[in-house]
C-alpha cells in the first residue's frame, strides 16, 4: 500500500529527515535519511502476536527511534488527510 510516491522532509530538534517510501510487500515501510550524523533508518509498520501495530526497525536494534519516527510519520499523514 503506497502512501504516497513522493519523498517527504520532517523535522524534528532542528535535525531534518528525508524520508521515502518503500514499496515492500505486506508492509508499510519507509527509509529515513538525518542530516545529523546518525546513520540511515529502515523502518517499518508491523503487528505483534497480540494484533497490535507497532513500529519497528530493519534491522531490528533501533526500536527507540523506530517508534519515533513512526509516530512522526503517522502524524504528517492524519494531517494530510484533514
Amino acid at each position: 500500500m503506497l502512501l504516497t510516491n513522493k519523498p517527504f522532509k520532517l523535522e524534528l530538534n532542528g535535525v531534518v529527515m528525508d524520508i521515502m517510501e518503500l514499496s515492500l510487500p505486506k508492509y508499510t515501510a519507509f527509509r529515513v535519511v538525518f542530516s545529523s550524523p546518525r546513520p540511515p533508518i529502515v523502518i517499518a509498520r508491523t503487528k505483534d502476536a497480540n494484533n497490535n501495530i507497532f513500529w519497528t526497525s530493519i534491522p531490528e536494534g533501533r526500536q527507540k527511534e523506530a517508534e519515533g519516527v513512526g509516530k512522526l510519520i503517522d502524524d504528517y499523514f492524519k494531517a494530510k488527510k484533514d
